[in-house]
């Protein structure tokens, strides 16, 4: 468990980063689901995450996975930076606040001390 620890942090907020993004509405910011109602938009995001979830969770509790997945979702843990960055002049970004801001800056913290210090 111990050398998962920055990963399941990483995790962690990068869950409470999705309960975040349906506050602000990411799914605007995607080209298909920002041409949809607000209702079809935010079934569709949220349903969307189901199946993302249920793969993680079975990834995590499957000891021949969870090692290349930790490496994996690592990689993403950066990406997932990179591309708020790249979108935050974007004009249906809500992504501004400190707090938001700091739970992004997080996980991709978490996502490189765990390559550095465990994968």
């Amino acid at each position: 468990m111990a050398e998962y620890f920055l990963f399941y942090i990483g995790l962690s907020l990068f869950l409470i980063h999705e309960m975040d993004a349906i506050r602000y509405k990411e799914w605007k910011m995607f080209p298909i689901l920002s041409s949809l109602s607000e209702k079809q938009g935010y079934i569709i995001f949220v349903s969307f995450h189901i199946p993302i979830f249920v793969l993680i969770f079975w990834l995590i509790t499957n000891a021949s996975t969870i090692e290349i997945f930790a490496k994996i979702f690592d990689v993403f843990m950066i990406v997932h930076f990179l591309l708020h960055v790249i979108f935050l002049k974007h004009e249906k970004n809500k992504f501004k606040d400190k707090f938001s801001w700091s739970i992004i800056t997080s996980i991709a913290i978490c996502g490189i001390l765990d390559i550095i210090l465990f994968r």
